[in-house]
């Protein structure tokens, strides 16, 4: 059982895009993505200027869309660099805002419903995303031509948005794999220098360098969720090992040159 735990029920961790490019290339233009996403939320608030009146819902989302595209261009520059905490963060970044997308895909679904099934219901998408919103858009429109929804286009609108759901899943896992990759390369180095690497906190350690200030904290609490996924290093222990190893068995070669 812990063999089909450890094989078909962990954390999936691809090791590039669609197969196409590496992990690196696709956080760059997945987080590049993310952007052109967000900075309709700059769009949004832009429209108070034009008298138009936006719910609490609305506003707020507007709000978070800018807060998410301020970290994003900090973040986004420090994928190339691969700095250990700034990607870490990125992944948790987009982690989040695909959970919090997600639950308002499901929520405005709902709302979209019932608004279907009642005289003159209309339901509002502004606050999803672009593509999502015409998804739902299309079933609004053909509730109000036919006088209800046409099942072929509810199919064809609803496969879509699980669709686009499902690939921004998997964008998840690309960047969080590519975080996880950056982790597992830093804890490497650790054991190669000497310092050695914390089984539970990893570089973000109290007695490390990177885990003193507010960027250890906030490392460390990053990892603590998901333990797991983060610290899970294949092959980790027998590397100690042999690194442990190494300076006693090159000692008689040396004195045989």
């Amino acid at each position: 059982m812990s063999k089909f735990t450890r094989l078909f029920l962990r954390t999936p961790r691809p090791q590039s895009l669609f197969g196409l490019v590496g992990l690196q290339t696709g956080t760059e233009l997945i987080s590049l993505a993310l952007v052109f996403n967000k900075v309709t939320g700059v769009y949004g608030l832009l429209a108070i200027l034009t008298g138009y009146q936006l719910s609490l819902l609305q506003l707020s989302t507007y709000v978070y869309s800018i807060g998410v595209l301020g970290l994003l261009v900090y973040l986004i520059p420090h994928i190339r660099r691969q700095s250990l905490f700034e990607c870490l963060a990125l992944a948790w970044l987009y982690f989040l805002d695909t959970t919090i997308n997600g639950a308002y895909t499901a929520a405005f679904g709902l709302d979209w419903y019932f608004a279907s099934t009642s005289a003159g219901g209309e339901a509002k998408a502004m606050y999803l995303p672009n593509v999502v919103s015409e998804g739902f858009e299309g079933l609004r429109r053909q509730s109000a031509i036919h006088g209800k929804v046409v099942p072929q286009e509810t199919a064809t609108s609803m496969i879509l948005i699980v669709g686009l759901t499902l690939i921004r899943v998997y964008f998840t896992f690309i960047v969080m794999a590519f975080a996880r990759q950056v982790l597992q390369k830093y804890m490497q180095l650790m054991i190669l220098e000497g310092p050695g690497v914390d089984e539970r906190e990893g570089p973000f350690a109290l007695d490390l360098p990177d885990g003193d200030g507010r960027k250890g904290r906030l490392g460390r609490f990053m990892v603590s969720f998901g333990r797991g996924y983060w610290m899970d290093i294949p092959g980790l222990e027998n590397w100690e090992r042999n690194v442990q190893r190494k300076p006693h068995s090159s000692g008689p070669l040396a004195g045989k040159v």
